[in-house]
């Protein structure tokens, strides 16, 4: 019951979280979480971990800010500050200043922003209170769905305990580098998602399209 009502109470977090670490047992009970929907969560541990992992973010910002198709796809989903779009990514949150939003699409997909943005999540990921990385033994469609209903249990199980998350999946996307990722928490598995947790203050849900808008409805004749 408490992690209905956690459904309607969570949202990505990206704002500065206390340094405060999770207690052990929650820690435990978001890896049961993990576990019960068929996927591990593994927590970074150690400065040369923590380090390793940071490394690899900025080296993902960067090379997936090199590339112009990336640029093109992430100019066409970022939302300027008062755009009424009920999806899409905040445009701060993309790297680009209030006063810049009315360019910010451009910007985006004209200019490599990968060196300052690897220097700002690098710097992210080693101060987080905690990182996190989630996972599955296999590869396949069946992997990701239960990689997708375990990020899901661990989200709604931590907003229970008032812990925020946000996410530092760019070395997850870059084939090159996640295997690294894997080795830093001594798996050799299929990382998913990397988690910043911790706790921070309260922030509003970004907007959504409703249910209606994403459903398919298919109608069957009967004879």
């Amino acid at each position: 019951m408490l992690l209905f009502h956690a459904i309607a109470q969570r949202h990505t977090n990206r704002e500065p979280f206390a340094p405060d670490p999770l207690p052990k047992e929650l820690g435990a009970a978001l890896q049961e979480a993990a576990a019960a929907e068929g996927a591990w969560l593994e927590f970074v541990d150690g400065e040369e971990a923590r380090n390793g992992v940071a490394d690899l973010v900025a080296e993902a910002d960067r090379r997936q800010w090199a590339d112009r198709h990336f640029r093109q796809e992430l100019a066409h989903w970022v939302r300027p500050k008062h755009d009424a779009a009920r999806d899409g990514i905040p445009l701060q949150e993309a790297g680009v200043q209030d006063w810049l939003s009315f360019a910010g699409p451009l910007l985006i997909r004209t200019f490599d922003r990968g060196g300052g943005m690897a220097a700002k999540d690098r710097d992210i990921a080693v101060h987080a209170p905690v990182l996190a990385l989630l996972g599955t033994e296999q590869e396949s469609r069946a992997s990701w769905l239960a990689a997708g209903q375990a990020l899901q249990h661990v989200l709604l199980k931590a907003r229970t305990e008032n812990v925020s998350a946000s996410f530092l999946c760019q070395p997850v996307e870059v084939p090159e580098l996640r295997g690294q990722l894997a080795a830093l928490v001594g798996r050799e598995a299929y990382p998913q998602v990397l988690l910043r947790m911790g706790y921070g203050p309260e922030v509003p849900a970004a907007p959504r399209r409703s249910p209606r808008e994403m459903l398919i409805q298919h109608s069957t004749a009967h004879p």
